[in-house]
């Protein structure tokens, strides 16, 4: 059970624009460092190829075949995560998903529109992130709490993270 004492209260209404600008945050690094390589080792063929003189046939091949890969990993791929996760998200609601978060004296508390409540503790807390519209609690398990920076009807961003990362 939490302790009754409200330090800071946020409501957000997750549009799909704000989900899919929270997610985009939360992208992983890995994924971003992968696209690197590919382009890195594209690069080492191609100079490859160019330096032994093969016929610029294979070159363009590589490149057709790269450009394609790179366009399905940047743009296809994440596109449909993002639709299919805000899918799930919006299944067992009428419209628009809103959460409440309150935070009390150890842990916050999320709670839906539909009436689920799931408590967590700070030390599952381990990092926060910013966007333009946004502040992302990174907690343990790759779960990410969204706080619009609007939402706050008591309290601010500032208490909470002198609470919680002091």
């Amino acid at each position: 059970m939490h302790p009754t004492t409200k330090i800071a209260e946020n409501h957000i209404r997750i549009s799909r624009a704000l989900f899919n600008e929270g997610i985009r945050a939360a992208e992983s690094s890995t994924y971003k460092k992968a696209i690197f390589l590919m382009s890195a080792l594209y690069l080492i063929a191609a100079v490859f190829l160019w330096h032994t003189g093969a016929p610029l046939f294979f070159l363009f091949g590589e490149l057709l075949f790269l450009g394609m890969l790179l366009f399905w990993l940047l743009m296809i791929l994440p596109g449909k995560r993002r639709r299919s996760k805000y899918k799930a998200m919006v299944q067992d609601t009428v419209g628009i998903p809103e959460r409440t978060i309150i935070f009390y004296q150890t842990n916050l508390s999320v709670k839906t529109n539909t009436g689920k409540e799931t408590i967590v503790p700070y030390d599952e807390i381990q990092n926060w992130q910013e966007t333009r519209n946004l502040y992302i609690l990174i907690c343990k398990n790759n779960i990410r709490i969204l706080l619009d920076k609007k939402g706050f009807t008591a309290g601010d961003f500032q208490i909470i993270k002198s609470v919680l990362f002091s």
